[in-house]
C-alpha cells in the first residue's frame, strides 16, 4: 500500500507525494550504481565507490528540507543499530550522505549535520561548485530518498524509510551461527590491527 508523505522537491520546495518512483528515476534495482564522487565539509572529493564491499544507504537530503531533517533520527539508529552487525554478503553497514545544499550553504549544511548527530564521516555536498553530480546522475526528484547498494556495488532497493529500510537489512544479515563467529572473530581481528596501526600513528606523530 502506498503511503502519502510531504517531500521537499529539491533544490526548491515542498510538496505531496505518493510514488516512490517519482523522486528518484536515475537508477533502478539491479542496476550498477553510478559512482558519487564529490567534496565533504574538509574539501576533500570522497567516492562512493570506496565503501564497496558493504551494504551502502546512499542518502539525499538537505539542511533545509524539513522532512529530511524529520527523518535524520531514524537514519542515525538506523546506522548505528547496523554498522557492526554481521550480514551474510556484506563486510557491514555505512552512510554516504549527499546534501542538495544550494550553493554557499557549507555553514547550513555542517550545522545540520552536528545539530543532528550524523555521525559517520561520509558527507558530500555541492556548497563550492553548486553543480550536484550526485543528484543529477541519480536524477533525484524530491527528498529525502535514497538508494540501497549492495556490496557489490549494485541497486537493491530505493527509497526506502522506516520500517522498509529495516525490514530489507534484516533480510540480509547472516544468520548461520559458525559463519557469524567466523566474522565476529575476524572482525575482532581486524579491529585489533586498526588500533594498533593507530597507536603507532600517535606515536610517530608525537616524535
Amino acid at each position: 500500500m502506498k503511503t502519502t508523505a510531504t517531500l521537499c522537491l529539491a533544490f526548491a520546495l515542498c510538496a505531496t507525494q505518493t510514488s516512490a518512483q517519482q523522486r528518484l528515476d536515475g537508477v533502478a534495482v539491479g542496476d550498477v550504481a553510478p559512482e558519487v564522487a564529490m567534496a565533504n565539509p574538509q574539501g576533500d572529493t570522497l567516492r562512493l565507490s570506496s565503501l564497496r564491499g558493504n551494504i551502502v544507504l546512499l542518502d539525499f537530503w538537505a539542511s533545509w528540507c524539513r522532512p529530511c531533517r524529520m527523518d535524520n533520527p531514524h537514519v542515525r539508529a538506523t546506522y548505528h543499530t547496523y554498522k557492526d552487525t554481521i550480514f551474510a554478503n556484506a563486510t557491514g553497514f555505512r552512510i554516504f550522505s549527499v546534501s542538495l545544499d544550494r550553493q554557499g550553504g557549507k555553514d547550513a549544511w555542517t550545522k545540520a549535520i552536528a545539530q543532528d548527530q550524523l555521525d559517520w564521516p561520509w558527507h558530500v555536498s555541492a556548497v563550492e561548485s553548486g553543480v550536484n553530480t550526485a543528484a543529477n546522475t541519480y536524477q533525484v526528484r524530491f527528498i529525502p530518498t535514497n538508494v540501497l547498494i549492495d556490496a557489490q556495488g549494485k541497486v537493491i532497493g530505493t527509497d526506502l524509510h522506516g520500517d522498509d529500510l529495516d525490514q530489507a537489512l534484516n533480510s540480509l544479515l547472516e544468520h548461520d551461527p559458525a559463519k557469524i563467529a567466523a566474522k565476529e572473530k575476524q572482525l575482532a581481528k581486524d579491529r585489533k590491527q586498526q588500533e594498533k596501526e593507530a597507536r603507532k600513528a600517535k606515536r610517530k606523530k608525537a616524535n
